[in-house]
């Protein structure tokens, strides 16, 4: 047999399976459409969870604030350093004085049956909170992982 005609028969074989594969498919159809963001965790039980851990941070950068102006503007290492318990009976804090504004977080101890895990805040609160009548923006992380900002109310006398 020549090789010409079994080349052509290949090429009509792959001609073939290729119009096959292409058969049957709507013209028309759209791409799948793209995940959509998941909304927060809303309702009373999401702001109350947000209200804990918001005054938490509240506190935690205040104490911060009040630390690094007593330091010539150095804020601590650590919480040992400020003097500041890493634990309470049902919240871990944590600080990030590296970045600029300082950060701090704090998140339930036992995240289990909590809408919210943890929320994180900056030294820039302190003055939101001054301007907003005692109100100022948390970024809160759901169980799923994905952060959303609540609005929080600090505590009376504070």
């Amino acid at each position: 047999m020549n090789s010409r005609w079994i080349s052509r028969a290949a090429a009509l074989t792959a001609l073939c399976v290729i119009a096959a594969a292409g058969c049957g498919r709507d013209r028309g159809a759209k791409p799948p459409a793209a995940p959509t963001r998941r909304a927060p965790p809303a309702g009373e039980v999401a702001q109350q969870e947000a209200t804990v851990l918001g005054r938490e941070v509240f506190d935690l950068v205040d104490r911060l604030a009040a630390y690094a102006s007593a330091n010539q503007r150095k804020y601590p290492k650590s919480l040992r350093d400020a003097g500041i318990d890493s634990l309470s009976s049902k919240v871990a804090r944590t600080i990030d004085t590296r970045s600029a504004p300082p950060m701090g977080t704090a998140m339930f101890r036992n995240p289990r049956g909590h809408l919210l895990t943890s929320c994180r805040g900056t030294t820039d609160l302190l003055e939101e909170s001054a301007l907003h009548d005692g109100h100022f923006t948390v970024t809160c992380t759901d169980s799923l992982g994905q952060g959303n900002p609540y609005i929080v109310q600090r505590a009376a006398g504070r």
